[in-house]
C-alpha cells in the first residue's frame, strides 16, 4: 500500500510540473504578442504623428522652356520626400498623368527645387493645369497653373509724376492682382512709349523687375519702368502695357516747362536768382571764394539775376533795405542776426573798419535789367544808406537775402510795382 501511494504522489508531482511549464509558455507567448501589438500601435502612432507634421508649401512655379519647375519649401521639423506628382490637363483636350519623383528629398526648414524638370511633359502657356504633389507620407497640396492668355486680372496703370518737367522722369507703375483661383506663371508685359501730343522725346528705361515668375491666387506684383520725356509745353508722352491675356492700359505723361517771367516763375521761385558761385568775401582788399575766415570787419559780393520777362527797358531797382542775415548756428540766447546792407562799392581800403564802403543815396541805386540781366551786389554796411562796416564774430553763420526793389524805366519812376523775395543763403564758417 505504502508503494502505490507514493507512487501516486510522484505522478502527481509530474502532473503539476507539466502544468506550471505549459502554463509559463502560455504566459510568455501572450506576452510576445501583446509587445508585437504595442511596437505596431507606437509605429502607428508615430506615424500618424509624422504625417501631422509634416509641412510644406510652393514657393515658386516657373515654366522655362515650356517645362515645370517647382520651387516648394519644407516649413515643418520633419524630412520630407516627394514621390509623386500628378498634372491634369483642363483645357478641352483633358487628360491626367501621374509621374514619380524619386530623389525629391528636402530636409526640414530646406527648399526643394527644380521638381517636374524631369518629367516627360511639356507646358503650353495657352493651356491651364491642376498640379499636385504626393510625399511618402500620404500629404498632398494641390494648385493651378493657369494661362495668363485665358486669364483676366485686376491691373492698374499709373505715372508718379503725371506731369513732368522737360527732360525729367516719370515712373510708369503696374499693379497686377492674380484674381483667379490658380497660379499664374511667367507675367511679361510688354511696354511701350510714344508721343501722342506734339512732338515730344519719350524715352523708356529698364523695367523693375522685368517679369513676375509666379504669382500666387490674391497676390499682387508692382513692375516699374522709368520713362524720360522731353518737349514743350503741354507735349504729351504715352506709355502703353500690354498682358499676354490682351489686356491693355495707357497712361499720359504731361510735359511741363518752366517759363521765368513774373507771372509764372515767381510763384514758385521768385523772379530774381542768386548765383551762389559768386558768392565773395573780404577783409583786406582781397576777394576770396571760400567759406572760412577770421572774426572781425568784413563785406561780401554776389551776382544777382533779374528773370522778370517783361520787355520795354525795364529793371529791377534795388533798394537800400536789400540785406543780407546772418544768424548764428546753433542760436544764441536772443537770436538777433547780423545784418549787412547793400553798398555801392568795397574798396581796398577796407581793413581799418571805418573807411572802404561807399553807400548809395538816394535811393533805388542800382538797376538790374529785365529778360535775364545780372549785376553784383555788395553787402558790408551796419545800416541802410551808411557806409559804416559790421564786425562779425567768430562762430558758424546761415541765412537768407532779403532784396527790396521796384520794376520801373527809370529809377526815380513812381510807377511800377514793387516787388521784394527772400533767397535762401549757404552757410558761413569763421573762427
Amino acid at each position: 500500500m505504502k508503494s502505490r501511494r507514493a507512487l501516486s504522489t510522484v505522478v502527481g508531482a509530474v502532473f503539476a510540473i507539466i502544468a506550471l511549464t505549459s502554463t509559463v509558455t502560455y504566459v510568455s507567448y501572450s506576452m510576445g504578442i501583446l509587445d508585437n501589438y504595442n511596437q505596431s500601435v507606437l509605429a502607428k502612432n508615430q506615424q500618424l504623428s509624422d504625417v501631422n507634421k509634416e509641412m510644406f508649401q510652393v514657393s515658386s512655379i516657373t515654366v522655362p522652356n515650356n517645362k515645370l519647375n517647382i520651387t516648394v519649401t519644407n516649413i515643418g521639423n520633419i524630412p520630407i520626400n516627394f514621390t509623386k506628382i500628378w498634372i491634369q490637363n483642363t483645357t478641352a483636350t483633358d487628360w491626367v498623368r501621374s509621374y514619380t519623383t524619386a530623389g525629391s528629398f528636402v530636409t526640414a526648414g530646406g527648399t526643394l527645387k527644380n521638381i517636374g524638370q524631369n518629367i516627360p511633359v511639356y507646358i503650353n502657356s495657352a493651356n491651364s493645369y491642376n498640379v499636385k504633389l504626393v510625399t511618402s507620407r500620404g500629404n498632398t497640396q494641390q494648385f493651378t497653373v493657369n494661362s495668363i492668355i485665358s486669364t483676366k486680372l485686376n491691373i492698374q496703370l499709373y505715372a508718379f509724376p503725371s506731369t513732368v518737367l522737360s527732360g525729367f522722369k516719370s515712373q510708369i507703375v503696374l499693379v497686377v492682382t492674380n484674381n483667379s483661383t490658380g497660379t499664374l506663371a511667367n507675367l511679361t508685359p510688354a511696354v511701350s512709349v510714344s508721343p501722342t501730343t506734339g512732338t515730344p522725346t519719350c524715352t523708356l528705361g529698364v523695367a523693375s523687375p522685368s517679369k513676375v515668375d509666379t504669382l500666387l491666387p490674391g497676390g499682387t506684383a508692382v513692375l516699374s519702368w522709368p520713362v524720360t520725356v522731353s518737349g514743350s509745353n503741354n507735349d504729351v508722352c504715352t506709355a502703353t502695357v500690354q498682358l499676354p491675356n490682351g489686356q491693355t492700359l495707357q497712361i499720359p505723361m504731361t510735359v511741363t516747362v518752366v517759363s521765368l517771367s513774373s507771372t509764372t516763375y515767381s510763384q514758385s521761385s521768385g523772379v530774381v536768382t542768386l548765383d551762389y558761385t559768386s558768392f565773395r568775401w573780404t577783409k583786406n582788399g582781397q576777394w576770396n571764394s571760400d567759406w572760412q575766415f577770421n572774426n572781425g570787419y568784413v563785406a561780401f559780393s554776389m551776382t544777382l539775376t533779374n528773370n522778370n520777362q517783361t520787355a520795354g527797358n525795364y529793371k529791377l531797382w534795388l533798394s537800400q533795405n536789400t540785406m543780407l542775415c546772418l544768424y548764428l548756428v546753433p542760436p544764441t540766447n536772443n537770436n538777433v542776426a547780423t545784418t549787412f546792407y547793400a553798398v555801392k562799392s568795397v574798396n581796398a581800403n577796407f581793413p581799418d573798419g571805418s573807411t572802404g564802403l561807399t553807400s548809395y543815396s538816394p535811393d533805388y541805386f542800382q538797376g538790374i535789367p529785365n529778360q535775364g540781366g545780372s549785376s553784383t551786389v555788395y553787402f558790408g554796411a551796419t545800416g541802410k544808406g551808411n557806409h559804416t562796416p559790421v564786425f562779425l564774430g567768430a562762430g558758424t553763420y546761415m541765412g537768407f537775402l532779403v532784396v527790396y526793389g521796384k520794376f520801373t524805366v527809370n529809377s526815380g519812376d513812381n510807377t511800377g510795382g514793387n516787388y521784394a523775395q527772400t533767397l535762401p543763403f549757404i552757410a558761413v564758417i569763421s573762427n
